[in-house]
């Protein structure tokens, strides 16, 4: 498990330009996700199709979240294990 999590670091940590790119790739999934949940709130009729909508954009604004999370781990935490396993 402890070599999983220090391979896993070693290669997530080396690449602070992926890292950004995936912060920035997942903030604007997140932000079309809630747009869409916006739009179903705002312009469609109350109906089953404006839940499977909502619903559509939740999932959307989730993967984007996670997506800005694993960029945002990438850039910091995992980069600080890995300075602190190197001077090890």
């Amino acid at each position: 498990m402890k070599n999983s999590i220090h391979k896993l670091a070693l290669k997530l940590g080396n690449n602070p330009a992926l890292a950004l790119k995936k912060i920035i790739q997942g903030g604007l999934v997140l932000l079309f996700g809630v747009l869409i949940v916006m739009t179903a709130d705002r312009v469609i009729a109350e109906s089953i199709i404006q839940e499977i909508i909502a619903l559509l954009g939740l999932i959307i604004a989730g993967a984007g979240a996670l997506w800005a999370l694993v960029g945002y781990l990438s850039m910091s935490v995992f980069r600080i294990y890995h300075i602190i396993k190197k001077k090890d």
